[in-house]
């Protein structure tokens, strides 16, 4: 009886102590995590009725960005800037014999370095294509001058395909080139298609070629295999005019729109923009024109 009676008091007295304590535990939920812009913007689609062009439930990889390209004097001294401080530090790196220059891969060829201007209904002034992508390793827009993507091509004077070879955007895949769409029922863009080719890191592939399954920033990204083209840019030396030639697999050449997808912030490539926006929505064709730096 007395063991009884004791257990009871026990219980009584140490009841409070263990409700505190409860209390004032911490609980796993309530640890903040950094906001994600993508996947917001993802939510924000899905309460708009809006279709998801990328995966969900998908355990992201990190995509690593290239160094931040530094301005040149010319550069700085155009926006207003003071030069660049001299550097006085030389390595004994530095004065050690230098190798043998690389042949050069385009002889006869000028290599032109700028960003890409970005313009259509939708977009807002000064936009340009950003040097971050999204969680998803799709290339997006900026207003900030200074995340702007800086690009390399070989302007060989004739009106062939080129690669569009990026500085500072995704460092492990350096190349601007389309990646098929997850969504997308082939890899082919066609009239009357909802098909559609994210704008995103890609590597190299011949000019001309269909889509081919080789690495890429949304692969990296997702662990899901999509093809890629890198050779489909045209740049107009007259006025800077940026387009897209997708190659299908049978050969095709369809008339292919660049096109902002606002709410998950990325560009892609279209067949026919209509089609695409019938069924996906906030969207809209924009042009690209290349700025010399």
């Amino acid at each position: 009886m007395r063991t009884t009676a004791f257990v009871v008091l026990l219980s009584l007295l140490s009841g409070p102590a263990l409700l505190a304590n409860a209390a004032s535990a911490p609980s796993v939920s309530a640890i903040p995590t950094p906001p994600s812009r993508t996947l917001s913007r993802r939510t924000d689609s899905s309460r708009k009725g809006g279709h998801l062009l990328n995966p969900v439930d998908v355990n992201l990889k990190a995509i690593k960005g290239a160094p931040v390209v530094p301005m040149t004097n010319a550069q700085r001294l155009r926006r207003g800037l003071s030069p660049n401080r001299p550097s006085f530090y030389r390595s004994a790196q530095s004065l050690t014999a230098r190798a043998s220059p690389i042949p050069d891969p385009n002889p006869g060829c000028t290599t032109r370095t700028g960003t890409l201007l970005v313009s259509g209904a939708g977009v807002p002034s000064g936009a340009i294509v950003s040097r971050i992508p999204n969680d998803f390793g799709e290339y997006g827009i900026t207003t900030d001058a200074a995340d702007a993507l800086q690009i390399q091509y070989a302007d060989c004077g004739n009106n062939q395909p080129v690669d569009l070879v990026t500085l500072n955007g995704i460092a492990d895949f350096t190349f601007f080139g389309g990646i098929t769409g997850f969504a997308s029922t082939s890899p082919d863009l066609d009239p009357g298609s909802t098909n559609y080719a994210y704008i995103g890191g890609v590597t190299p592939t011949a000019p001309r070629s269909p889509p081919e399954p080789a690495a890429n920033s949304f692969t990296f990204a997702t662990g899901t295999q999509e093809d890629i083209e890198s050779a489909i840019w045209r740049v107009n030396g007259a006025d800077g005019a940026v387009t897209a030639q997708w190659f299908n697999f049978d050969g095709g050449m369809p008339a292919t729109d660049i096109v902002y997808y606002e709410p998950e912030d990325f560009l892609l490539l279209s067949g026919d923009a209509a089609a695409f926006g019938a069924e996906y929505g906030a969207s809209g064709v924009v042009a690209l024109t290349f700025v010399q730096v």
